[in-house]
């Protein structure tokens, strides 16, 4: 019985953060309509240069152009729920101005208030902008889809997962700022290996062996490539479970180093007196 009060006091204590996150989303949903424009104005881009690519062809890769425009549309529907969480230039410049070492002084672990806040924006613009504005293009432009409920579940399952592994390197490199001066390299080598090796532009299949080889071992293709990959079918029967296998290791392992960083973040606060 204290055990459950205590579990849904957690519960209602964190959610608070995510109705919170949503109402100030609410506040300023132009921000929300900024975001819509560059998401569109990516997708004709992308839309174009792979028109050009795929023109006079049926197949590339053993992928249709109605696949891989399926598979632009996800990743930046994906993108934009990212990003509409806390960016890692936000992270950094609360670490560099104390508010997270004001943050330990409250009755609750930083990195899970953060989370539930990121729930609530992106709730906000999956509500308002994701759901609309995909409707539309899937609508008339008529990609490829999930054709079961159980093939967009493990989507559903495998695109929480990424966004989840994301978090948590994103806010792992933000904790850096508390030992580095400069952050722009580190902000550098973020954002290159987001947009290189998680398949979010161009996908993994396209890449040459060696370097599909190097990005398999890293975390980033679990974050677009997997569910996206799953979305359009071509991740099928037991190679869908061995990806969402791996992507579930991968949380565990950048989790885990998340709370190692946030300890000894946690640590120079105290010695330095806040």
């Amino acid at each position: 019985m204290i055990l459950e009060v205590i579990i849904l006091g957690t519960f209602k204590m964190y959610g608070e953060f995510s109705r919170k996150s949503f109402q100030r989303a609410a506040a300023y949903r132009f921000d929300a309509w900024t975001r819509i424009i560059g998401n569109v104005m990516f997708l004709f881009m992308w839309g174009f240069i792979w028109y050009g690519l795929y023109h006079g062809k049926g197949e590339v890769e053993g992928v249709s152009f109605q696949a891989m425009l399926s598979y632009i549309l996800i990743s930046q529907a994906l993108q934009g729920l990212h990003g509409a969480g806390t960016p890692l230039w936000e992270i950094q410049e609360r670490v560099r101005t104390g508010d997270i070492a004001m943050e330990m002084l409250r009755p609750y672990d930083y990195p899970t208030r953060m989370l539930f806040s990121d729930f609530g924006s992106i709730t906000f613009y999956f509500m308002t902008a994701i759901v609309p504005l995909y409707t539309v293009l899937f609508l008339v432009l008529k990609p490829v889809v999930p054709t079961s409920f159980s093939q967009g579940g493990l989507f559903v399952v495998s695109a929480i997962l990424g966004y989840l592994i994301r978090y948590c390197i994103e806010l792992t490199f933000g904790l850096f700022t508390f030992w580095l001066v400069e952050t722009g390299g580190v902000e550098d080598i973020f954002y290159f290996a987001i947009s290189l090796f998680s398949g979010s532009v161009i996908p993994l299949w396209f890449f040459p062996g060696w370097l599909e080889q190097v990005a398999g071992y890293l975390p980033f293709q679990g974050i677009f490539f997997v569910p996206n990959s799953i979305f359009v079918g071509q991740l099928t029967g037991q190679a869908v479970w061995d990806a969402l296998l791996s992507q579930v290791i991968w949380l565990l392992i950048c989790y885990a180093i998340l709370r190692f960083v946030w300890a000894k973040a946690s640590m120079k606060i105290v010695i330095q007196g806040g």
